[in-house]
């Protein structure tokens, strides 16, 4: 429970970089034990026991010969002469089935017509069992010959699929493709052919129907192909890469939910004088157009409309004002927010420049090199402000943050303690403290510093909702409840969170699925752009077997999500859903079957 919630929530609300892998992880932690059987498989279905998946074609062994056949090779075996070596061969030293079989390759469409279903069938296996000989000596021109005759006389499934592995050695994929097109038109459950044809979509970039493919391959297979599972890996990664790239190009840049933006900007202290309009500036600079921008983006951030606060910053600098560098780190800041960290930057490197001592943007620009994976970089900036003033707080607050997301908890809970040092009255310090000491396996202590918290921050909804939260990783359930409820009323039921822990509470504790998804929609009723909330519904919808419904909340969030790599990680989720949805189209007649394999 606490990988699901106290490990990441407060991360995820008090820093920018933590959204990249909190509500991601959230899903992930869960389904890690259940590999792709869980949510690829969520509603799949045994559809034949002991079907076996086989990388690479292999010949199936001989049919067994006739009586005649069988007393004949004996007779050759025992009764020859001796010293008549070549008793029962004909010319050229062949057998006579060598000869016969040799014949049946040049045979035309008349002569092949002319013998009978049975006589056309014999000779079909006789040419696909030397076609599997050529095919092993990596003939496969010789194997495609003797497969392509095996056809004339016998349209099977095998032959074309076998037919097929030989093109995928020689680089002929769209053959291929049409190989296994034939052979499933034949036997829709062909593993084999649905692996080759996997296989070939990939090499001609069709990757979301080479993800399809495999996906059938490792439901039908019940997850025994070791190779078609780790392709689904790798193709759920290409596909949802690509898209997540088109998506971020494509769309117009917004800002995250107001809680969220709320969340970041209280994590960095009030500096006086820097972010209040005082009235002694008001007066002298009242003519000017570009300090009247800015008053009013004050006004709009005081009343938390963040879209307009961000167009008024804007304008404020276009126009000149007073407050530039102020001006420029806020909007940098939502500028930041909407995904933007190129353009972040731009404005925070203005702001220093008018401002070289502004602590904030030094802060600001690490935790965007931290999810840049610039480690040098993120702690330089760190460095860089400690040395202008070691004594602000929100520098080791948010460098304790890069800590615990690095898993480097000890470093992160020494960090945190320095803040409250600085800042007794920051209620998040504490929680991510305790959180801290918690996940670094002082469980005693975390739940010490929870209580301190409780009693100077008794009124605050989130100290409850996560004491709540680690009580519920041990197991505490009741008590665990009754945090969470308690938050929730010291928000006047106004609080998404405490609803969506509830709804995990009740899902991976009490099993009680019907629960946890009418608490899952308070939480998306009071915050519908939540990103754990929707992330959330989709894994309970997922494991009750409504992919389609699952996929709409998946869709929902992707809409809404700040990053690329964000994004990719809920595509990654959808894509999943969509390659099952597409299963269950495919094989409709075993959609009802379909929780077999999600246990």
């Amino acid at each position: 429970m606490s990988e699901l919630m106290s490990s990441s929530n407060v991360a995820s609300n008090q820093t920018m970089s933590e959204p990249n892998s909190s509500f991601v992880k959230s899903v992930k932690d869960y389904f890690a034990d259940k590999d792709y059987k869980f949510y690829v498989a969520a509603s799949a279905t045994v559809i034949l026991a002991g079907v076996g998946l086989y990388y690479f074609w292999s010949p199936k062994p001989p049919r067994p010969k006739s009586q005649r056949q069988t007393q004949r090779s004996k007779r050759t075996r025992t009764s020859r002469p001796a010293g008549n070596a070549d008793a029962g061969r004909e010319r050229g030293g062949r057998t006579r089935e060598e000869f016969e079989a040799e014949e049946f390759e040049s045979y035309t469409l008349e002569q092949i017509n002319a013998l009978s279903v049975e006589k056309r069938v014999a000779a079909s296996q006789i040419l696909k069992t030397r076609g599997n000989t050529a095919f092993g000596q990596s003939n496969y021109q010789k194997a495609i010959n003797l497969y392509t005759q095996a056809i004339a006389f016998n349209q099977d499934p095998v032959f074309y699929s076998n037919r097929a592995a030989c093109y995928y050695n020689t680089n002929e994929y769209t053959k291929v493709i049409e190989d296994c097109n034939n052979a499933l038109q034949m036997d829709p459950l062909y593993v084999k052919a649905l692996n080759r044809r996997a296989m070939a979509y990939e090499q001609t970039s069709r990757f979301e129907e080479s993800l399809h493919d495999f996906t059938a391959v490792c439901i039908i297979g019940e997850f025994r192909n070791e190779n078609a599972t780790a392709s689904i890996d790798r193709l759920l990664k290409k596909v949802a890469s690509i898209k997540a790239q088109e998506i971020i190009q494509n769309r117009v840049k917004r800002l995250p939910s107001t809680k969220f933006i709320s969340s970041y900007l209280e994590a960095f202290h009030k500096v006086p004088g820097s972010d209040i309009y005082d009235e002694q500036n008001i007066e002298v600079n009242k003519e000017q157009e570009g300090d009247s921008f800015y008053k009013d983006a004050e006004n709009f951030l005081n009343e938390k409309r963040y879209e307009e606060a961000m167009k008024a910053y804007g304008k404020a600098i276009d126009a000149g004002c007073s407050h530039m560098a102020e001006a420029l780190n806020m909007r940098g800041t939502f500028t930041y927010l909407t995904g933007d960290s190129t353009g972040a930057l731009e404005d925070f490197k203005r702001a220093l420049e008018i401002k070289p001592d502004y602590v904030q943007v030094y802060v600001k620009r690490a935790t965007i090199y931290m999810e840049q994976e610039n480690v040098d970089d993120t702690y330089r900036e760190f460095e860089d402000a400690i040395k202008i003033d070691p004594n602000d707080p929100d520098i080791y607050y948010h460098r304790g943050q890069v800590y615990f997301l690095n898993n480097n908890f000890d470093k992160a809970v020494k960090e945190y303690q320095r803040r409250i040092e600085l800042d007794p009255d920051f209620v998040y310090a504490y929680i991510q403290l305790a959180i801290a000491q918690y996940k670094n396996g002082s469980v005693t202590e975390g739940i010490k510093t929870c209580r301190l918290g409780l009693q100077k921050f008794a009124q605050s909804a989130e100290m409850h909702n996560y004491y709540g939260e680690l009580l519920a990783d041990q197991k505490r359930v009741d008590e665990a409840m009754e945090q969470f409820d308690k938050a929730i009323e010291l928000q006047n039921g106004n609080f998404a969170l405490p609803f969506v822990n509830k709804a995990m509470l009740c899902f991976h504790v009490k099993n009680d699925h019907a629960q946890a998804e009418e608490f899952c929609r308070k939480a998306l009723e009071i915050e519908p752009e939540s990103d754990i909330a929707n992330t959330i519904m989709s894994e309970i919808l997922l494991a009750r077997g409504n992919l389609e419904a699952a996929l709409q909340y998946l869709e929902k969030y992707q809409e809404v999500a700040r990053t690329e790599t964000e994004l990719q990680g809920i595509l990654e989720y959808a894509e999943a859903a969509r390659s099952h949805i597409a299963f269950k189209r495919r094989y409709p007649q075993h959609a009802d079957r379909a929780a077999l394999l999600a246990r």
